[in-house]
């Protein structure tokens, strides 16, 4: 009887975590997406020169970035900072990996189709940072173009203390 009971929980809680995985926005979602999933947007604000919108639902926050009208990074927390389960990690994951798993290149690092996660603490916060790969190519580009400017201005400034 015990064993019955623990398969149905066990079956009970898996279904849940399975249904769960449709009930959050990902990557790839567009803002009607999203809004539809959570509600209105709580708060939108531009934070290292990224524009990026806030949602709260079922003890969670959700902050995604959008690129040509979808999602190509998103942020998973609790407000009050603490860790994520292992089973909302996964869940996490699974819903921006077309609902498969990632796979675990390192400790809190992991791969999926097009996509790469993170888990770790900011601050008092912890988060999982998704992010599709099209992103990542933007920020390299980006913090390069942003290198060279730096030095083409350090170049500038040495030749023109030169000229003195």
């Amino acid at each position: 009887m015990e064993a019955k009971a623990v398969n149905l929980f066990v079956s009970s809680v898996l279904l849940v975590l399975g249904l769960s995985v449709t009930s959050f926005a990902r990557v790839g979602e567009t803002m009607y997406e999203a809004i539809r999933r959570y509600g209105n947007v709580v708060r939108h604000a531009t934070i290292e020169g990224e524009e990026l919108y806030s949602f709260n639902k079922n003890g969670f926050i959700v902050i995604a970035h959008f690129y040509d009208g979808k999602i190509d990074h998103i942020m998973y927390g609790k407000p009050s900072g603490e860790k994520l389960t292992p089973e909302e990690i996964d869940t996490f994951l699974k819903a921006n990996n077309s609902g498969r798993p990632m796979e675990e290149a390192l400790r809190h690092l992991w791969v999926g189709k097009n996509v790469s996660a993170t888990y770790s603490k900011d601050g008092k916060y912890w988060h999982l940072n998704i992010k599709t790969l099209d992103y990542e190519h933007k920020q390299i580009a980006a913090d390069e173009a942003a290198e060279k400017a730096q030095k083409k201005a350090e170049e500038a400034e040495e030749a023109a203390l030169q000229a003195f």
